[in-house]
């Protein structure tokens, strides 16, 4: 029996890959990942401890201790993507906390994988985030060597440019995106062929800058200002307070995962048409 347990914030949740069937209403590359290990091994036991919304602290003092009580075979930690939207970000908040995770969990777990942060932004405005988390990217390189982990690396401007691997809000993987994210952990822990890489998009054209100007517009509008206000009143931290997954479940064979697994991963060129 392999046992996986995905620790995290929204990322990990699965926030920018909606589907009605599931408990919080999203799905993302952790359950994808899931399907795949139950595709190799039907006794595979899964769960996603991840939450919107919580930091690197919260990660290591709400999430590690239940993770290392059910002594998961593979572990995943994406953390830091909450630390870096605030005002001061102090690096040691945020790479304390994945150090004790990481220090932790290979202890016990016969795999980790740790994320890098995403360097590209949605807007010309967001630059100063770039930095942000180039710099943190380097402190999360040297913890994965030095405690053993794997790293998952997402920090490529120009593999992960492309607006259609991102969500309307510019900040969560679209659906597409979260293939890719599955795509990735599926080849670092050896499950090809059964899950093939996404094939490369078509090319965007070129749009008008009119466009262009109304989509930011309306970006701003409807995610960047709403955000501002959840975040500064903390709403974000109190829409869900239990994971999706919070107790291991089986993927093989059970609803609601019936009818998906590694197929569904190899999706990109589909949906890029």
């Amino acid at each position: 029996m392999t046992r996986f347990v995905a620790l995290g914030d929204s990322l990990t949740e699965g926030v920018g890959d909606p589907h009605p069937a599931w408990p919080n209403g999203l799905r993302g590359w952790a359950d994808l990942v899931a399907a795949l290990l139950a595709e190799r091994d039907p006794g595979t036991e899964y769960a996603n401890l991840a939450l919107r919304g919580r930091t690197a602290r919260d990660v290591a003092t709400e999430q590690l201790p239940a993770a290392l009580l059910m002594r998961p075979d593979i572990a995943t930690v994406w953390a830091g993507g909450n630390d870096i939207l605030r005002p001061v970000l102090r690096l040691d908040d945020v790479l304390g906390p994945v150090d004790v995770a990481l220090g932790r969990l290979t202890a016990t777990a016969g795999t980790v994988i740790v994320f890098t942060g995403f360097e590209v932004t949605g807007s010309p405005v967001l630059g100063p985030v770039r930095a942000r988390v180039r710099e943190l990217n380097a402190g999360l390189r040297v913890l994965a060597r030095d405690h053993g982990a794997l790293l998952a690396d997402v920090s490529g401007r120009e593999e992960w440019g492309d607006r259609r691997l991102w969500a309307a809000d510019r900040v969560h993987p679209s659906a597409l995106g979260h293939r890719r994210l599955a795509a990735l952990v599926a080849g670092l822990l050896g499950l090809h062929p059964s899950a093939p890489q996404p094939r490369p998009l078509e090319p965007l054209r070129a749009g008008r800058l009119s466009h262009t100007l109304a989509e930011e517009a309306r970006w701003w509008r409807h995610h960047v200002a709403p955000h501002v206000a959840r975040w500064a009143t903390g709403a974000s931290r109190r829409d869900l307070v239990l994971p999706k997954w919070g107790v291991p479940v089986r993927p093989a064979g059970a609803s609601p995962w019936v009818g998906f697994g590694g197929n569904d991963v190899d999706a990109t060129s589909a949906q890029s048409r």
